[in-house]
């Protein structure tokens, strides 16, 4: 593998590859992997560096006209790896509802359904340190969880489970594809990865219809032109629209726009806080909610329980798919952070600013949550409790499929001179009747099973003001929706952008819906599956290097 800057390479340079993937995220470069020691040579063009950089992270400003969005530099970075370089490794994979169309949700329905991505999600598990699992009730006994622990009412809701990404059973560290996945395909000759190489148009033929060149910019404003047999944009919810509204010199309108749909139907996670327990109640809440272990043969894998609404409810009322789990503020000088950070100056893996004092005062200070902990690890083989400053109910929702909620050019221009993106993000009364419904239902069961008491938010009872309670979680989606009529999406169920050949779109913004589930997994799934699709159609010359591995039934 070669790492090249374009900065050090001669102006106007015209690069010739045979797959050119555009984003070096968790999408990009599962597809460059799935590449790796082939005959191909393999450009991933990366619009940052090794670092963070303020001017390349200013390319991500927008112009939002819609529900306010949290600043993007926060959690979207332009880097080499991606927005793994700040996330926290939380995974889940859709459930069998997402992919089915619900006469309640207008545009809902994806052309391809769990069976067809199972042993890509298989695949994509590997790639993010996951054990390939479910993430509904059939984890239940996998935990170690008595069913007649929490008889929960199942016609009302569900249990959901949550993953965490880990680099190996030595590091906890959710896998940065920065570094580690990289270090996987580091003595491969023919990928090859170009940074500060930022794309600032596609180019067509002059009808249109094929792909045949990207040109690529620094912020220096030395530019040159990668041609290939096929392209794959990987640079998230936001910006693969905007690129291909921008790339509008042969086409007005942009490419793959023809039938103005490039851009619409964005959607994203709306995030609230439902309610709160009493601190004093976290061993009871965590007795069913929070964190466990699961062990396989290799090693230690994380999970978090929640409760989602069941889909029989979803139907009977017209709701969206939504999910709750508790959400615990941590006190800096809880006995198990302080030991964690012990071991950090120990190891000088991590920089620790506070007194040593401080650490050895909050393990010896606190003799019941290490006693409470110690038995968790040893006995019920679970993480241990922490003491906490919080203990809340947070909820992730889906969003009712919106053609007017879009990603538009703003008139504003960015340093390279492109449009800015402008994004009307709109959520609507379902999304918050939804999210309101599940409190109400995790509170009555709470209640009905004596469990400690949920003291809702008063804002889920208003009519009014209730839109700045819903956060995004920098998870854009469904800009540039699969559809099997190009007049209802932008890329086919290949994702190969409508009409146009040798382009394709990678990401969350191929989702025909967006769920609730974190979407890196299956980000990276369909991802995979793109690469599969490559080799047996544009590149059939190649062998896939990994054989898909069979569903699970």
């Amino acid at each position: 593998m070669s790492i090249v800057d374009l900065r050090n390479l001669e102006h106007d340079i015209t690069i010739d590859a045979d797959l050119c993937i555009i984003g070096s995220g968790p999408a990009g470069l599962s597809i460059a992997k799935e590449f790796a020691g082939t005959n191909l040579q393999v450009w991933v063009l990366e619009s940052g560096g090794f670092q963070e950089e303020a001017e390349t992270q200013a390319l991500y400003e927008i112009e939002s006209v819609g529900v306010p969005r949290l600043p993007q530099t926060q959690a979207r970075n332009r880097i080499l790896g991606g927005s793994t370089h700040t996330w926290f490794g939380r995974s889940a994979s859709f459930n069998e509802m997402d992919y089915k169309p619900r006469h309640w949700v207008p545009f809902s329905g994806w052309p391809i359904n769990s069976d067809d991505l199972a042993s890509y999600l298989e695949r994509a598990s590997h790639n993010l340190g996951l054990t390939p699992s479910n993430y509904d009730e059939t984890l239940v006994s996998a935990l170690g969880i008595s069913h007649s622990d929490l008889q929960i009412n199942s016609s009302l809701l569900r249990n959901q489970f949550w993953q965490y990404s880990k680099v190996s059973n030595q590091q906890r560290e959710p896998v940065r594809f920065g570094k580690d996945f990289l270090s996987k395909v580091r003595d491969v000759p023919n990928i090859h990865i170009l940074l500060h190489a930022n794309v600032t148009h596609i180019n067509t033929n002059s009808e249109g219809t094929k792909a045949e060149s990207v040109d690529i910019s620094t912020l220096e404003h030395k530019t040159g032109k990668v041609r290939a047999k096929a392209f794959v944009l990987c640079c998230g919810g936001v910006e693969n629209a905007r690129v291909l509204l921008a790339s509008n010199r042969v086409l007005p309108q942009g490419v793959g726009n023809q039938n103005d749909m490039v851009g619409r139907f964005l959607a994203d996670h709306p995030g609230t806080i439902l309610g709160e327990f009493d601190t004093k109640d976290v061993a009871k809440v965590y007795r069913y909610f929070g964190n466990y272990w699961a062990f396989d043969e290799r090693g230690k894998h994380y999970y978090n329980r929640g409760f989602a609404l069941s889909q029989a409810i979803q139907e009977k009322e017209g709701l969206l798919n939504c999910a709750a789990y508790v959400n615990p503020e941590v006190d800096f000088y809880d006995p198990w952070e302080a030991a964690k950070r012990l071991k950090a100056r120990i190891k000088k893996s991590v920089k620790v600013t506070n007194p040593v004092y401080e650490d050895i005062l909050s393990i010896f200070g606190n003799p019941k949550t290490l006693a409470d902990g110690t038995f968790q690890q040893i006995v019920k083989k679970r993480p241990p409790y922490s003491k906490v400053n919080k203990l809340e109910l947070f909820c992730l929702t889906e969003q009712l499929p919106d053609p007017e909620s879009r990603v538009l050019l703003s008139n504003q221009k960015d340093a390279l001179g492109m449009p800015l993106s402008k994004l009307d993000w709109r959520i609507s009364d379902l999304e918050k009747e939804s999210v309101h419904r599940l409190s109400l239902l995790v509170k009555q069961e709470f209640e009905r099973l004596n469990l400690p008491s949920l003291r809702l938010r008063e804002w889920l009872s208003c009519d009014k003001s209730w839109r700045p309670m819903f956060k995004d979680r920098y998870h854009p989606s469904c800009s540039t929706r699969m559809s099997i009529n190009p007049k209802e999406g932008v890329v086919d169920i290949n994702c190969q952008v409508h009409d146009v050949s040798g382009l394709y779109v990678a990401g969350s913004s191929t989702f025909p819906t967006a769920g609730f589930a974190n979407p890196t997994l299956m980000i990276i799934a369909m991802s995979i599956r793109i690469a599969d699709r490559l080799k047996a159609t544009v590149f059939n010359e190649v062998k896939p290097q990994y054989q898909p591995v069979a569903a699970k039934k």
